[in-house]
């Protein structure tokens, strides 16, 4: 199981020398670079989502690297107001594109990921990974609107006011779809547990 407190994000391919000029009705070229010059402080936050929805580090640098190319190309035709709010739609909805394409099923979520670290036995280990897929197969059933809640602040680490952000909800829904969100994977979680043991019990 990777250890996302430590996975370094990508280096960004760009500086804010190349950036285009601004439209003079919106802002400067000096504002232009500034606000260009600050995206690097996203990235970590960029790669932790899309590794989120990605489930593997080298899918989530290619779309890290991806989510930034497309601020650069079109940070003056959208002129964002918010920068992290706009970089993490962009983010998620590459992610969402590849994921289409891919077909892969859903986010790995980090469960405990401290609890796998002294595994005992090959058992011990095959009934961890068990885990990890059930709830992976949990949180890919998830609705859209939940399953971006709760990559968003499970994996991203946000807030409910940036998650808000990202996707244009108030906090009280962010609040309610991340309730939600949890209920049904530990329901789902719970009832494939109880599939799996004998006579369906769960020990």
């Amino acid at each position: 199981m990777m250890n996302v407190q430590t996975m370094q994000a990508p280096a960004l391919p760009f500086t804010a020398a190349a950036c285009p000029p601004a439209t003079p009705q919106r802002r400067t070229r000096a504002e232009v670079a500034e606000a260009l010059r600050s995206l690097p402080s996203f990235q970590d936050r960029v790669f932790r989502l899309c590794l989120g929805y990605m489930g593997n580090a080298t899918d989530a640098r290619d779309l890290t690297q991806e989510t930034f190319a497309r601020a650069v190309a079109h940070f003056e035709r959208d002129d964002p107001e918010h920068m992290q709010a706009w970089l993490l739609r962009i983010a998620r909805n590459g992610c969402l594109d590849q994921l289409r394409r891919s077909r892969v099923r859903g986010p790995m979520l980090p469960i405990q990921e401290h609890s796998m670290v002294c595994w005992r036995t090959p058992e011990d280990h095959a009934g961890e990974a068990e885990q990890i897929r059930i709830v992976r197969r949990a949180v890919a059933a998830l609705p859209r609107r939940l399953r971006d809640v709760l990559v968003m602040r499970e994996y991203g680490e946000l807030s409910h006011g940036e998650i808000g952000q990202a996707l244009g909800i108030g906090q009280a829904a962010v609040r309610s779809r991340l309730h939600r969100a949890r209920l049904a994977v530990l329901r789902r979680f719970h009832e494939a547990q109880r599939a799996a043991a004998p006579s369906g019990r769960v020990a």
